[in-house]
C-alpha cells in the first residue's frame, strides 16, 4: 500500500510540475493576449463619447512647437468639443458626430470629415523622445490625463524629407554583379 501511496504522490506531483511549467498555470499568470496595450508608437485615451488613438507629437527637434497626429472616434449622436491643453495652453478641435478625424488634418480613408491640423504651440522643455502631460476634455463627458510622445518629424508620421547625398558612379562600374 504505501509503494501505491507514493506512486500516486509522485504521479500528481509530476502532472501538477508539467502543468505549471507548460503555462497552464493561468490563475497565476494572466493571458498576454488578453493585457490591455496600445500597440503603437502613441497613446489611448476615452473622454466622453471620444476615444482617442495614437496620439504622438512630431517636432523638428529643434523648435517648440509640434503637430498633434491621432484618430479620435466621436461614437455620440451630436458634434464633441475636444479641448487639448498642453503646458497651460488650450487647443479646441470639434469631432463631428458618428465618425472618426485624424488630428494631422488629413482624411482617414473612412470617409470625407477631416479638421484643421491640431498644432501644439508650446512644448515647453519636451524635446523628442520625451513624454509631454496632456490633458483631453470634453463636456459633459470630464476629463482625462494622458502622456504624449514626442517623436521626431521623419517617416512615417512627420513629413520631413530625407536629404540623401548623390552618389558619384563611373560609367566603367559593373551593376549588379553582386561583389
Amino acid at each position: 500500500m504505501t509503494s501505491k501511496r507514493r506512486s500516486a504522490g509522485v504521479m500528481l506531483a509530476a502532472v501538477t510540475a508539467g502543468a505549471t511549467l507548460t503555462g497552464c498555470g493561468q490563475l497565476i499568470n494572466p493571458y498576454t493576449t488578453e493585457l490591455q496595450y496600445d500597440p503603437a508608437d502613441g497613446v489611448s485615451a476615452r473622454v466622453g463619447d471620444l476615444q482617442a488613438s495614437d496620439l504622438l507629437i512630431v517636432n523638428d527637434g529643434e523648435g517648440s512647437e509640434g503637430k498633434l497626429n491621432g484618430l479620435v472616434y466621436n461614437s455620440g449622436s451630436s458634434d464633441s468639443q475636444l479641448t487639448i491643453t498642453v503646458n497651460g495652453t488650450d487647443t479646441q478641435v470639434t469631432i463631428p458626430a458618428g465618425t472618426s478625424v485624424r488630428l494631422d488634418g488629413k482624411k482617414n480613408g473612412n470617409g470625407d470629415k477631416t479638421v484643421s491640423p491640431v498644432t501644439i504651440s508650446s512644448l515647453g522643455d519636451a524635446k523628442v523622445g520625451d513624454q509631454i502631460r496632456a490633458t483631453l476634455k470634453t463636456s459633459p463627458g470630464g476629463s482625462t490625463q494622458v502622456s504624449i510622445p514626442v517623436l521626431l518629424d521623419q517617416y512615417p508620421y512627420g513629413d520631413a524629407d530625407v536629404d540623401h547625398a548623390e552618389s558619384e558612379t563611373s560609367g566603367d562600374e559593373s551593376h549588379g554583379s553582386g561583389h
